[in-house]
């Protein structure tokens, strides 16, 4: 007999998602991931603007199927009094409720954290500010800038990938699990604030602390692309091989096997000589094509890889393992990353919902009356 499975670790707990766009989108998907019930509450007249993101599958954003994939909507004009009863009311009910607006606008609607706390003092409220102790707007482009991380990376162009929002998400989930932790031993709720401005401080942590301490350190050399055992090297083809030797027995191995043994002493060293190896390394790799030298490496465990692009990362074996079948609106399934936590997390297996398409349902369960939910179904 097949044993059932296990609980997820979020199991009961019910979220409110206020947010809208990316940061809020990471977290509630990984919320959801680990089976939290996320109601995803919504402008019942446009939505998230994610929704609109092309490309559309079953009228809806890729971006928001993949994200919102098991979660429930309920559209609600916060700007109307009905409309902020409703989601007091909710708010009445559930563990954790995330909001995305500017500083100072859950006020304005009536819907202050300390109000909604008061009503249910177990709640957990997590705020995605831009910015810590002001009102200041920014999007990713911002706060990579800002941070130094965006010219470490980028020393000419702009990522494709929005990093603060992604990273202030996973944050933001991390100090949620640790507040219910707290609900758990107190009792109480809490008020979290989640900058989006923090989202890149953990990639530049460690080079901003050798800048600080007078520079020179490994962020900046070995790490940072000075030296030929730990940098990117382009093939006869124009394909990208990724060579991460730190350690010295990696180097001497994958100097050997790719047939310049010569160069195995020097492959850590960061002066003018380590340079040398590395253009001598580059002219060698660029006379064959990259399957030429993976083959050569094959089977020997270094820490050598190809660099992907998108497309081709969607073909490599080694993150089959951390690919889901995402259910879509439109009854087909889409190839994507998943669950957030594989260890603990499961792929949920209903899709992204239409636009509001649980108001009334939600609301009914949660003890509105007849009349409101009659008013927000008509607006």
């Amino acid at each position: 007999m097949t044993s059932p499975a296990p609980a997820l670790p979020l199991a009961g707990v019910t979220v409110l998602d206020v947010s809208r766009m990316l940061p809020g989108a990471v977290l509630a998907r990984s919320l959801v991931d680990l089976g939290a019930r996320v109601i995803k509450i919504e402008d019942p007249r446009s939505g998230d603007l994610m929704r609109l993101a092309p490309p559309l599958v079953g009228g809806i954003g890729v971006g928001f199927c993949v994200y919102y994939r098991g979660t429930e909507s309920v559209g609600l004009d916060l700007r109307d009094p009905d409309g902020a009863a409703a989601l007091r009311l909710l708010a009445g009910r559930a563990d954790v409720l995330i909001e995305s607006f500017r500083p100072g606008t859950m006020e304005r609607y009536g819907l202050a954290t300390a109000a909604l706390r008061a009503d249910n003092p177990r709640l957990v409220v997590c705020s995605l500010p831009g910015f810590l102790g002001n009102a200041e707007v920014g999007h990713d482009l911002n706060f990579t800038g800002l941070t130094g991380f965006l010219r470490e990376v980028t020393p000419q162009g702009i990522p494709a990938l929005q990093i603060a929002d992604v990273t202030s998400g996973l944050l933001a989930s991390t100090a949620i699990l640790a507040a219910l932790l707290q609900r758990h031993r107190s009792g109480e709720g809490c008020e979290l604030r989640q900058p989006l401005l923090a989202g890149p401080l953990p990639f530049v942590t460690w080079a901003a602390s050798e800048v600080a301490a007078g520079g020179g350190g490994m962020a900046s050399t070995m790490l940072g692309g000075a030296i030929a055992a730990y940098r990117c090297y382009r093939c006869g083809d124009g394909l990208e091989l990724a060579v991460g030797c730190l350690e010295p027995k990696f180097w001497i191995a994958f100097a050997t096997l790719v047939g310049r043994p010569e160069l195995a002493g020097s492959g850590l060293d960061p002066s003018p000589d380590g340079a040398a190896t590395v253009a001598a390394m580059q002219a060698w790799l660029a006379s064959e094509p990259r399957a030429h030298w993976l083959a050569k490496v094959a089977g020997h465990a270094l820490p050598v890889w190809p660099v992907h692009t998108l497309a081709e990362a969607a073909n490599e074996p080694t993150l089959a393992p951390l690919r889901e079948a995402t259910p879509m609106p439109d009854g087909s399934t889409l190839a994507a990353a998943g669950p957030s936590l594989p260890g603990l997390g499961r792929t949920p297996m209903t899709p992204a919902p239409a636009l509001g398409a649980h108001t009334a349902a939600v609301l009914a369960e949660f003890g509105a009356p007849a009349e409101l939910i009659a008013r927000l179904i008509e607006t």
